[in-house]
């Protein structure tokens, strides 16, 4: 989150939310919490202290399942081909919320997360180089009928 964001919606300085912010790390390093806050710059994110993350890769990596549902694989087929989309897109396309889907996927390495537009908390995704490497593909115009079906391909053969 942008600090001079979260201060202006709060109707407070941006020196008064850091203030804010910083009693909150204090907090957390008082009472052992495995929440931290990470500061850089003008941002800031809620996250995991740092000590934690053996303990946690192991646990995810334990109980996380590899298998692909049909909904991931609809999402990927879509964020393949029609890429980069945003969330939004991509539920229009399906007509249901893909949040949680794309959260597995991006944590699977198969698409990439970037930020659309600088600090707009607007996502696009895009197939991995993993998923290009999983496909035994070097690039994404060695896909089957990409070139039916590719958005990129399609707004160019429209302009």
């Amino acid at each position: 989150m942008v600090i001079s964001r979260l201060a202006k919606k709060n109707k407070i300085s941006k020196k008064e939310c850091l203030d804010i912010l910083e009693k909150i790390e204090a907090n957390y390093r008082k009472i052992d919490s495995a929440l931290t806050l990470i500061f850089n710059k003008d941002k800031v994110q809620l996250a995991t202290r740092g000590d934690l993350a053996g303990f946690l890769k192991k646990y995810f990596e334990k109980n996380r399942t590899d298998r692909m549902t049909p909904a991931m694989l609809e999402v990927l087929s879509i964020v393949l081909f029609k890429g980069p989309l945003n969330k939004t897109e991509i539920e229009h396309i399906r007509g249901v919320n893909c949040s949680l889907i794309l959260r597995k996927l991006t944590i699977f390495g198969l698409i990439d997360k970037k930020e659309q537009i600088k600090d707009s908390g607007i996502f696009v995704y895009k197939s991995s180089l993993e998923l290009l490497k999983k496909l035994g593909v070097s690039k994404l115009e060695d896909l089957p009928d990409y070139g039916k079906l590719s958005k990129e391909l399609l707004d160019k053969k429209n302009n």
